[in-house]
């Protein structure tokens, strides 16, 4: 057999190639074989363990329950203090508002918006009413002029802030339909009620600044009493490209020469400073189930 090996080199490597690979297949049998067994092992005890606990009827004591209680008691008095708040910073709701009533309040506000806006020169859309257009010729519904006149109270002060603020235009504002108004056939929202202990009111509002006035509105309007919600903010540039760099530097080559000559300078054009910001915000008024009017 050596002699044969020895002979033929090849047959020698194939065979030394062959016992290799079978001892490495033994190996990884056996090493996978104890890889498979413990894991069994462990989902054999995990499903063990499981179908304990899910048949397990545990019965709880006087210390358990004493504690669950507390920290129901705690969550609901942080709740409460919470809500409070809200309340406090919200607008006043009035469920004795007529809808009469909160007809001759949204006249009265866009008349005061239109005021301002000719004070401060302002462009308005076309028929501004407040995002209240429905209602300018017919009345609310008696379940719905409580939650309108919280939001108009919102809105009403948010055009002001707008107004003050230096923006050029209001493009306007559009509200989404209250439940108390899409839903005034409904039992509940006929008795002005709500399971929500705290509900938003969504209104859009789009105007045109430049960046010193939008900063300054936006300031203005989250920091806002009633506190509003800022929901999305979306800015435009009105020239979203900017200037080539050979157009701007171009006249600043030739306007020392000039100046020299005594024949006059030319113009450099302004690159930062005209552009206008077109603004769209999203916003909420926030009205509290636990809110009663202020004082």
């Amino acid at each position: 057999m050596t002699n044969l090996f020895n002979e033929n080199p090849f047959a020698a490597g194939l065979a030394a190639a062959t016992a290799v690979l079978t001892l490495a297949a033994i190996y990884f049998a056996y090493s996978q074989s104890a890889a498979l067994v413990e894991q069994t092992d462990i989902f054999n005890t995990n499903t063990t363990t499981l179908g304990r606990l899910q048949s397990a009827k545990p019965f709880p004591n006087e210390e358990n329950r004493k504690a669950a209680e507390d920290e129901a008691k705690l969550a609901a008095k942080i709740l409460d203090g919470l809500a409070a708040e809200v309340a406090r910073q919200s607008a006043a709701a009035d469920p004795n508002l007529t809808p009469r009533d909160f007809q001759d309040k949204l006249s009265s506000a866009a008349a005061a918006a239109e005021a301002a806006a000719a004070s401060t020169k302002v462009v308005l859309p076309e028929d501004f009413y407040l995002g209240f257009a429905d209602y300018k010729a017919q009345p609310p519904s008696e379940a719905a002029a409580p939650m309108l006149g919280q939001q108009l109270e919102s809105i009403a002060n948010v055009t002001g802030l707008l107004l003050k603020s230096g923006i050029r235009q209001l493009v306007g504002i559009e509200r989404a339909p209250l439940p108390t108004e899409s839903e005034s056939n409904d039992e509940e929202s006929q008795s002005g009620k709500s399971n929500a202990a705290v509900q938003l009111a969504p209104f859009d509002v789009e105007f045109v600044a430049d960046p010193v006035a939008f900063r300054n509105a936006l300031s203005a309007i989250v920091t806002a009493q009633p506190i509003v919600l800022v929901r999305l903010v979306s800015v435009t540039n009105s020239s979203p490209t900017p200037p080539a760099k050979e157009s701007a530097a171009a006249p600043q080559a030739t306007a020392e020469p000039q100046a020299a000559s005594g024949e006059g300078t030319t113009e450099i054009p302004v690159v930062f400073g005209k552009e206008t910001l077109n603004v769209k915000l999203r916003l909420a008024s926030v009205s509290v189930a636990a809110a009663t009017p202020k004082e």
